[in-house]
């Protein structure tokens, strides 16, 4: 498969330090409620493609649109926002959006044994970050409907002492 291209520039912006980032370490933290419900997007949770998610993960990032990102982020019960609450996931989605700053990214699907048939993994050559270049790892799942979410992403790549990895 040929990776997936797409440009969008925008300056890099503030620092901020977060480890991997998943759905599991929302639950361990979460009380598992739906306070702040909002209402679903016009165009529906998840993607509906594996990389389609992480495009519109990584365009809303781009643009500060946390409820964009919110969109595309779960696990395969479906959107973590729906079980998490925005009180729970806005925060995670203002960090995520300003160490995930780029000038240009591309994907390249690379899937290791024991994901299983329901993820899909990929590498994001992340360019113009506030490191330098770097090579993000996410992990997409889909939900029972067939929707594609961003299920894991590297995230301490774009805030460690590494670059291009």
């Amino acid at each position: 498969m040929p990776p997936v291209r797409h440009m969008r520039v925008r300056s890099v912006v503030q620092t901020a330090v977060l480890g991997m980032v998943s759905l599991a370490a929302a639950a361990c933290g979460g009380s598992g409620s739906s306070a702040g419900q909002v209402s679903a997007p016009v165009e529906g949770y998840g993607a509906v493609t594996s990389d389609g998610a992480i495009m519109r993960f990584l365009d809303a990032a781009q643009a500060e649109n946390y409820a964009g990102m919110w969109a595309v982020f779960g696990t395969a019960e479906g959107p973590a926002i729906e079980r998490f609450g925005v009180q729970e996931i806005e925060p995670r989605m203002v960090v995520l959006s300003r160490l995930l700053k780029h000038e240009d990214y591309e994907l390249k699907l690379s899937n290791l044994a024991g994901l299983g048939p329901n993820r899909a993994r990929y590498e994001v050559r992340m360019t113009g970050t506030r490191k330098g270049s770097v090579m993000v790892p996410f992990i997409t799942t889909h939900d029972a409907r067939g929707r594609w979410f961003v299920e894991q992403l590297a995230a301490d790549r774009l805030s460690g002492s590494g670059g291009l990895n």
